[in-house]
């Protein structure tokens, strides 16, 4: 009896390991994630006829435990692993190559989510794959007919797949607007053609996305959004549009468009009316609550306002008339403002190719509601006016241009100590000069009337041409009297601008438009 049993095992062993060798594989690989993500790959026999078959684990979506056919697509040094996944095509796996070879990165590709992950080869698990078991698996799984319906189109559920996502877009805007809004497609415009060759949750979620954004930036966003958005309807359509009925916005999406988000916001800021019901948009009213004024109890008011450029614009005065202050350079943000006459030596004097001693800056912290004006080194405390006060006063005030007329363009000086200093409109469009000239503490305008200008230099000359300024880029520059000619040194500007706004005297009592004129 023994050797019967004995003889049995050993036929059943062999039978065993003949099925184990007549699986078609060669040796396979594990690749893994940061978060758990495994994607085995085994090479299909024999290998010119470029498939494999993978097996993902670990990404906790649908995905997971199924073994699917593959082809092998080379493009120059690069592979895909492409299969066929809800009847539509499915790179699950992509190998980037660079560097001639010496760089090679593996992406898995993870329905539902918008990027491909990551994934590394894994040695160990590598050794420990049993390809046979899993080609076993795959040989299972497609003999029930599981793999044909994975592979194949299934609108039911592809629908209930596009619902889930939106389901979860709603209820992230609902979270961020307060809102309990609902969502819903008009299934009639999406065609199995759309669902196959588009991510329809994201493109329905377009409208969803732009008003969680516009929550996030505005308590009014959140108004309207309760009160008319309780309903979101999504179709597709030959062009973007957007459509409002009361409780129900329909969005359109065309699937060839661009910026669609993009277009979703403009429309809602522009368009939808604010909850106060006397015709302001959404814009005007975001524009308002981004607006702080700040005081410092003794009749001077600054005026912070968004702007696209620079973050914000700041505006000087009186709180019923105000003057624009001058933006700085595009590297520095708009809370500060060249301000010569109060040197702030603590300061970074090279950033960004800025000398940032020479900037004064409104101050603001949100959370904590307070407001400074730094003039150089000193810092001078300002009082937060209310949202609500602030706005009436910013309606009715006026607002100016900045004051000044010149700036700074050149500086020289004679070896006497007279100095010349040449000035140009300040407006970057205004070409016009003036030219003052004299000791320090003592300069003088003069009547320089005629201005001949190019890439050269400039000289600047009266009408009778006895009294002639030569400003020369490649030669030292001279100041001509009576045919005199006396040769000039050049002063760096922005290095001596304290000299020039405090000492000179041409600047003596000027208004800079900037929230230091007063201190």
């Amino acid at each position: 009896m023994r050797g019967i049993l004995a003889t049995c095992a050993v036929i059943a062993v062999l039978k065993a390991g003949s099925a184990l060798a007549a699986a078609p594989v060669g040796a396979g690989k594990v690749f893994t994630g940061s978060d758990g993500e495994q994607v085995a790959v085994i090479p299909l026999t024999p290998e010119d006829e470029k498939k494999a078959i993978l097996l993902v684990q670990g990404t906790d979506t649908e995905l997971d435990g199924k073994v699917l056919p593959h082809d092998i697509e080379k493009n120059g040094e690069d592979t895909r692993y492409v299969t066929q996944w809800h009847g539509r095509r499915y790179a699950t796996l992509y190998l980037s190559v660079s560097g001639g070879g010496s760089r090679r990165k593996y992406y898995l590709h993870i329905p539902g989510r918008r990027d491909s992950t990551s994934v590394s080869f894994d040695d160990k698990r590598s050794q420990g794959l049993k390809p046979e078991d899993v080609y076993a698996t795959y040989q299972k799984q497609k003999s029930s007919g599981s793999t044909a319906k994975w592979m194949a189109f299934d609108r039911k559920a592809e629908q209930e797949l596009i619902d889930k996502g939106l389901a979860s877009s709603v209820a992230s805007m609902n979270e961020a607007c307060g809102s309990q809004s609902a969502v819903k497609v008009d299934w009639a415009t999406v065609t199995d053609e759309h669902i196959k060759e588009r991510s329809m949750s994201g493109y329905c979620g377009v409208p969803l996305d732009s008003l969680r954004r516009l929550c996030g930036q505005s308590a009014e966003a959140k108004k309207i959004v309760q009160a008319k958005a309780k309903e979101v309807v999504c179709r597709v359509g030959g062009a973007l549009a957007l459509e409002q009925a009361p409780g129900r916005l329909t969005w359109t999406t065309a699937l060839e468009a661009s910026n669609q988000e993009d277009f979703a916001t403009k429309y809602f800021t522009e368009n939808l009316e604010t909850t106060r019901g006397n015709g302001e948009k959404l814009a005007t009213r975001m524009e308002l609550e981004k607006l702080r004024v700040c005081t410092d109890g003794q009749g001077h008011y600054v005026v912070v306002r968004p702007h696209e450029n620079q973050s914000v614009q700041l505006d000087y005065g009186d709180g019923k008339r105000f003057v624009k202050v001058a933006p700085p350079p595009w590297v520095i943000s708009g809370y500060h403002f060249l301000e010569p006459r109060f040197y702030n030596k603590t300061m970074n004097h090279a950033f960004r190719g800025l000398d940032m001693g020479l900037y004064s800056e409104v101050e603001i912290n949100d959370e904590k509601n307070t407001c400074a004006v730094r003039c150089g080194e000193r810092s001078i405390p300002f009082k937060r006016v209310e949202a609500d006060e602030a706005e009436k006063l910013v309606a009715a005030a006026t607002f100016e241009p900045n004051p000044q007329k010149y700036v700074p363009y050149a500086l020289l000086r004679d070896q006497s100590g007279r100095y010349y200093l040449v000035e140009k409109g300040f407006l970057p469009e205004d070409r016009s000069f003036r030219v003052s000239i004299g000791p320090k503490g003592d300069l003088k305008p003069q009547q320089m009337k005629d201005v001949v200008s190019d890439s050269k230099g400039e000289i600047f000359s009266t009408k009778r041409g006895d009294l002639r300024l030569l400003v020369d880029r490649e030669a030292p520059s001279s100041w001509i009297e009576k045919k005199k000619k006396v040769e000039l040194r050049a002063v760096p500007i922005e290095e001596n601008l304290p000299l020039i706004y405090n000492e000179l005297g041409v600047y003596t009592g000027a208004r800079l438009g900037t929230p230091c004129d007063d201190q």
